[in-house]
């Protein structure tokens, strides 16, 4: 394994809470949705750097496993099974990291219609409540 890869499998993932909330939410949800578009946008390259490193440590882990399966010979039945586990290893990976790549581009189109979302409710408001002060004389 490379140092790459070890690198990524022994990543630190925060713990899943263990017990439900005390409250559930009300019918009809109750709490307020926040969302920040450019905390968002920010997210995206880190997905398409996230792709290059798992593409490029899968690439560099090819060789050291070739190397090694040759220095077994061919006799060895475990060096055929070697070189057989890496190219499945280097394409999961290379399908990973295709998917995380396509995390990047539709972050970022997230935070766009999000955006587009709140100024056309924005403006629907806006006319709804110029059209109310003209029925109203206000």
């Amino acid at each position: 394994m490379t140092t790459e890869i070890g690198k990524l499998i022994n990543t630190k993932v925060p713990a899943r809470p263990t017990a439900p909330p005390a409250d559930p939410p009300p019918p009809g949800g109750g709490h307020e949705l926040r969302v920040f578009p450019k905390e968002i946008k920010k997210l995206a390259p880190e997905a398409r750097e996230a792709e290059g490193d798992i593409r490029s440590a899968a690439h560099k882990m090819v060789p050291e496993s070739d190397q090694a399966a040759r220095g077994l010979g061919p006799e060895w039945s475990t060096s055929a099974k070697i070189t057989e586990l890496t190219a499945s290893w280097e394409a999961a990976l290379n399908k990973l990291a295709a998917q995380i790549g396509e995390v990047g581009p539709k972050l970022s189109a997230t935070a766009d219609n999000h955006l587009l979302a709140e100024t056309r409710s924005r403006q629907a408001v806006q006319a709804v409540t110029r059209a109310a002060g003209a029925m109203t004389g206000g």
